[in-house]
């Protein structure tokens, strides 16, 4: 047994027990069948012969070079797919070396990981090998670079086509189709999109490719990763793909698949992938710093585990180690994940979290330096690959939000205004209005905490509040002019006032609603007699109709019923609302306020450039990048909506380096989205912030990083308002953000967009 079963084993017991079936198809190659000379070529089959018909040109290739580790790295995915993951040998088909022909390769995929299995069914792909590229000529769809990347079969120089990304993405593509989770892994080179001589002490799995060969081929089909296949891959589009030679798991093994198996063995069985290759991509910078690998996991997959399956624990923001030098920790999370100097993170592992750390210097959007403060034992050390939660948050120099919570009232004048808003509601006298965000009220009816007394409000800058000694329904319609429109706001009670406590942190509680970016509201339920709250913008009166200044913050939140239990959604949604704002008032470093690139969008049917404006519904628009100077830079766009969900439209750390190696100049404006993929103006109709960020270096996880839910949700108050960014306790002391290099920028364009008939 080798050392990754001897790991494995000791969780077996931990192994969940599998209702639906868990197939795998897994691939290596290291020895591929030799070119036959002038022997009489074998007649080749019936797919190989339509498959030959796709590609332009004459098959060139004579020798592919021997590999070391292709079949260990099957094996052992085979071991730990059976030990660890709970797969039965029965469902896992092994070809190795000759076996992996281009027609077995293709037939299996079809029949057994998507025809065989049903819907609720788990297919793995894992391929070992050399990688390569092929021309595509295609006018759309085509990568950037004009090449698709390949997998190269076993019966390559026998004249069988390489097996391309595109042929493969026709084919994962069915999989979600039919209820199938698929999980597709590539250990090979210019895997990316879909090679192993010595460099160091490793060898790379590239096949050049056969500079004869073209192919004319788009892609007539959303991409899989689009429809909910998770695709992990070795390297960039561009990049070879490492071997090392020697390994602790015994012989040579990819860098990508050694990596993997480490992180596999040693996390939670249902660890989230994006934890799993956060770890992975700190173990490979160990061994080959200039291997990138990809993750394309969208439709939520980078939030579950490696083969759909629910996580084991609801997650924070986590930090993985890229290398121990001198006592300082160098992590690949900074800036982007929201950290700050003075933040403390716990090791997760199994068993003990026997260290923690403290982060002492921000390095940039993805970079920062930590130094361990505790550990249970004297011999404890942290290791490349190590994983961290952050478990105390420390906010920056200043809040990123700051509230107003009116003062409480006593329970028997709440019950009393409960029965007066009842009776205002049911008299047709006035207008009573449930949301002062969607209809602006003209007048509003509120408590006066320090005059314990009720105050009748008009809603105009500087009207003065007329008081109102005994409450009662004729009271206030007495007060109010013909055709108001009364919002009837209800403080919180003594005990939701104490609960609602922000400590010094993201969030500030502020004594006056001037001073204050969001207002605690509160309501009577529509058609009950019910409380809920909700933060508001500012005043109650305010309002995002086009005819007056947008605001570029989401104008308020949920609302939550009033109960103690609402304290906690009405706490989460201020950290919520305090990620966007954060966002919102990240400043780029000193020096560098302009960056390399402006994001600026184009309409389709008019080729108009638009940096700002007004949007309308059904227009459809492309994402656009605009030179200002040359920098080596990741690129990441997304979307802030006036809902406050975040989006990200472009940035999954493939294909997002620009300039693209080798490529000299870029063009006036680069094209982010590809032909067939418009940004169509919808609801919810209000202010979209288009946020660009560069970096030198990538930013781990932009998924789970750019990709968070609203504070409002679109119906009912269905799924939480909280997301990945802001995710923690927001306590702490402050401490100060300085010393940051300038090697990334973030820039944001406010658009609003409006029904078309609206004027």
């Amino acid at each position: 047994m080798n050392r990754l079963l001897l790991i494995a084993a000791m969780f077996l017991a931990s192994m969940p027990i599998q209702a639906a079936e868990r197939r795998a198809l897994l691939v290596g190659i290291d020895h591929y069948i030799p070119y036959p000379g002038n022997a009489v070529p074998a007649t080749p089959s019936e797919l190989t012969k339509l498959r030959r018909k796709e590609v332009h040109g004459s098959f060139a290739r004579r020798s592919i070079p021997d590999l070391g580790g292709a079949v260990n790295d099957a094996l052992a995915m085979k071991e730990i797919l059976i030990d660890r993951f709970g797969f039965e040998e029965r469902n896992i088909i092994l070809l190795t070396n000759e076996q992996a022909t281009g027609d077995r390769v293709l037939t299996l995929l079809r029949t057994h990981l998507i025809d065989s299995a049903a819907s609720g069914d788990v297919s793995l792909f894992y391929f070992a090998g050399h990688g390569s590229r092929i021309r595509n000529t295609a006018g759309r769809n085509k990568n950037s670079s004009g090449y698709d990347s390949t997998l190269v079969p076993a019966d390559a120089l026998l004249g069988v086509p390489d097996i391309r990304s595109k042929e493969l993405a026709r084919i994962y593509g069915q999989a979600p189709r039919k209820g199938v989770t698929l999980t597709v892994i590539h250990d090979s080179c210019y895997s990316g999109a879909a090679s192993r001589g010595p460099i160091s002490a490793r060898k790379v799995r590239s096949e050049a490719a056969d500079a004869g060969l073209s192919v004319n081929d788009p892609l007539d089909a959303p991409l899989p990763e689009d429809e909910g296949v998770l695709v992990l891959s070795a390297s960039q589009d561009y990049e070879p793909a490492g071997e090392l030679v020697d390994t602790d798991l015994g012989g040579a093994h990819g860098v990508f698949t050694w990596a993997l198996l480490h992180s596999l063995a040693t996390l939670p069985v249902n660890s989230a992938i994006d934890r799993i290759f956060q770890r992975s991509r700190a173990l490979m910078q160990s061994k080959a710093p200039d291997q990138e690998p990809v993750l394309l996991a969208k439709k939520g997959r980078n939030e579950r585990g490696l083969f759909g399956q629910e996580p084991e624990t609801a997650h924070g923001v986590t930090a993985a180690v890229a290398r121990v030098a001198r006592g300082t920790i160098k992590l690949n999370a900074g800036l982007a994940a929201n950290l700050n100097e003075g933040c403390e993170l716990k090791r997760i592992e199994r068993g003990p979290p026997d260290v923690e750390i403290r982060i002492t210097k921000l390095n940039g959007l993805s970079s920062s330096d930590a130094v361990i403060i505790r550990k249970a034992t004297e011999d404890a050390t942290v290791r490349p690959g190590d994983l961290f939660e952050l478990v105390k948050w420390v906010a920056p120099d200043r809040e990123l939000l700051r509230v107003y919570i009116p003062g409480p009232a006593p329970e028997k004048e709440l019950r009393l205004l409960t029965e007066v808003a009842s009776q205002l509601r049911g008299s047709g006298s006035i207008s009573f209005v449930s949301d002062p965000a969607a209809e602006p009220p003209t007048h509003i009816l509120s408590w006066d905490a320090g005059q314990s007394q009720w105050s009748l409000l008009e809603n105009r800058a500087g009207a003065q509040p007329s008081r109102i000694r005994l409450l009662s329904a004729d009271a206030v319609v007495r007060g109010l002019p013909q055709a108001s429109h009364l919002f009837v706001q209800f403080p919180p009670d003594e005990a939701i006032a104490r609960a609602l406590k922000f400590e010094a942190g993201a969030v500030l509680a502020v004594d006056s609603q001037e001073r204050a970016d969001y207002v605690l509201l509160g309501r009577l339920e529509p058609g009950s007699e019910r409380v809920s709250y909700a933060w508001a913008l500012g005043d109650p009166g305010q309002s995002d109709h086009p005819g007056g200044k947008p605001s570029v913050r989401p104008l308020r939140t949920d609302w939550f019923q009033g109960s103690l239990e609402a304290v906690v959604s009405l706490r989460n949604t201020a950290l919520g609302l305090a990620k966007v704002s954060g966002w919102l008032n990240l400043s780029p470093p000193a020096g560098d306020s302009a960056g390399p690139y402006q994001l600026v969008l184009r309409n389709t049917e008019t080729g108009q450039i638009v940096s700002s404006g007004v949007l309308r519904d059904g227009e459809k628009y492309k994402l656009l990048l605009r030179p200002r100077f040359d920098a080596s830079r990741r690129v990441y766009v997304f979307v802030v909506d006036s809902f406050g969900e975040a989006k990200l439209l472009f940035g999954d750390n493939l294909d997002n380096e620009f300039p693209r190696p080798g490529q000299a100049t870029l063009a006036d404006l680069v094209p982010l989205t590809t032909e067939d993929a418009d940004l169509i103006v919808a609801t919810p109709y209000g202010v979209d912030n288009y946020f660009l960020l560069t970096s030198a270096t990538p930013i781990d996880n932009p998924e789970t990083i750019f990709n968070f839910a609203g504070v409002r949700s679109r119906g009912s108050n269905a799924r939480s308002p909280l997301s990945l960014l802001l995710e923690n306790t927001a306590s702490g002391k402050r401490g100060g953000v300085s010393g940051i290099p300038l090697d990334w920028s973030i820039e944001h364009l406010t658009l609003l967009s409006v029904d078309n008939g609206v004027k």
